[in-house]
C-alpha cells in the first residue's frame, strides 16, 4: 500500500484526495468483505429491463380491464332504464284507464241523476201510503181488543144456554173452541204442530198450561181425545232432570202409562241434546222425545165464571 499524500499538497500539479487501493491479496470475495463495491443502478435512477417490461403491459390491460367494467355497467344501467321505464308506461296506462273510468261514471251518474231523483219521489208517496195503512191497522186492533171483550161475553151467554138447555148443574163453562171436563177443566186440542216450548207458551197466552194429567179422569179424558195422533202434554224433565209437571209438581213414576222402554233419552235423533219432553203416542201412552219437534198440543184451563 502506498502512503498517502497529504491533503492540500501537489504533485504534479495534480490535486490527490485520499485514496485507497484493493487489496488484492484479501482472496475473500463476498460482498461483506469487498472494501470497494459497486452502487446499485437503481441509485444512478435506471430501470431494470424486467421491471420496465412489466409496466409496459400494465397499461393495456388496465384500460382493457375498465373498458369492459364500462361496457358491463352500461349494459346494466340501460336494462335497469328499460324495466322503470316500462314500469312506468304500465302505470300510466293503468291511470289512464282509471281516469277513462271515472270520467264514465261522473257521465253515467249525471244520466241517472234525473231518474234516481223520480225513484226518490215514488219510494216517498210508497212511504206516505205505508203510513195511513198503519194508522188503519193501529184503529183495527183497538177494535180487536173490543172483539175479544164480546167473544168473552159471547162464551159466557153460550154456557148460560148449555146450562138451561142440557140441565147442567156445573158453575162454569168453556171457552169457545174448548172442551168441557168434569166440572171446572177445559181442554183445548190443537190442530196445529208447534215445539214444546212455544206450545207452552201458547196456552200461557190463555191462561191456561200444557195438560197437568194427575187423576185417571183427567188421564182417560185426554187419551181418550189424542189417539190416534202425537200430542205434547206438560211433562218434562229439562229443568231439573227429573219428571215434573208444569206447575212445578212433581210426576210420580206410572210405568203403565209409558211405552215399553221408556223413556230412554235416546241421543241418536241428530238434533243434540237428550229427550227432555213427554209426549202422549198415537196408542194413548207416554213417549219421551225431542222438545223441538213439532207436534200438536193439549192445553188445561179453568172454567169461565158464570155471572
Amino acid at each position: 500500500m502506498k502512503e498517502a499524500v497529504e491533503p492540500g499538497s501537489v504533485q504534479g500539479s495534480v490535486v490527490m484526495t485520499t485514496e485507497y487501493q484493493d487489496d488484492f491479496q484479501n482472496t475473500d470475495t463476498s460482498d461483506n468483505r469487498a472494501f470497494w463495491t459497486r452502487e446499485p443502478e437503481s441509485r444512478l435512477g435506471l430501470v431494470p429491463r424486467s421491471g420496465r417490461g412489466r409496466w409496459m403491459w400494465a397499461g393495456p390491460v388496465l384500460s382493457a380491464f375498465f373498458l369492459l367494467a364500462l361496457i358491463i355497467f352500461v349494459s346494466v344501467s340501460n336494462r335497469k332504464t328499460d324495466s322503470r321505464f316500462s314500469s312506468v308506461e304500465k302505470s300510466v296506462g293503468n291511470l289512464s284507464s282509471a281516469v277513462q273510468t271515472v270520467t264514465t261514471t261522473l257521465q253515467q251518474s249525471k244520466a241517472s241523476e234525473a231518474e234516481l231523483q223520480k225513484e226518490i219521489v215514488r219510494q216517498k208517496i210508497t212511504m206516505e201510503m205505508t203510513e195511513r195503512k198503519l194508522d188503519s191497522v193501529s184503529e183495527s186492533v183497538k177494535e180487536l181488543d173490543q172483539v175479544e171483550s164480546l167473544r168473552s161475553a159471547v162464551a159466557v151467554l153460550k154456557c148460560s144456554i148449555n146450562r138451561v138447555l142440557h140441565n147442567v148443574t156445573a158453575s162454569g163453562c168453556c171457552p169457545l173452541g174448548w172442551v168441557l171436563s168434569g166440572s171446572s177443566s177445559c181442554y183445548f186440542f190443537s190442530s196445529d204442530g208447534l215445539p214444546w216450548n212455544q206450545a207452552r207458551d201458547f196456552c200461557t197466552n190463555y191462561n191456561a198450561h200444557l195438560a197437568v194429567l194427575k187423576t185417571k179422569q183427567d188421564w182417560d179424558f185426554v187419551t181418550g181425545g189424542t189417539k190416534p195422533l202425537f200430542f205434547w202434554i206438560g211433562l218434562s224433565d229439562e229443568r231439573t232432570g227429573d219428571w215434573e209437571w208444569v206447575d212445578g209438581s212433581p210426576y210420580i213414576m206410572d210405568r203403565s202409562q209409558w211405552k215399553p222402554g221408556q223413556p230412554d233419552n235416546w241421543k241418536g235423533h241428530g238434533l243434540g241434546g237428550t229427550e227432555d219432553c213427554a209426549m202422549i203416542h198415537a196408542n194413548g201412552q207416554l213417549n219421551d222425545d225431542h222438545c223441538s219437534r213439532s207436534y200438536r198440543y193439549v192445553c188445561q184451563g179453568h172454567t169461565l165464571t158464570h155471572t
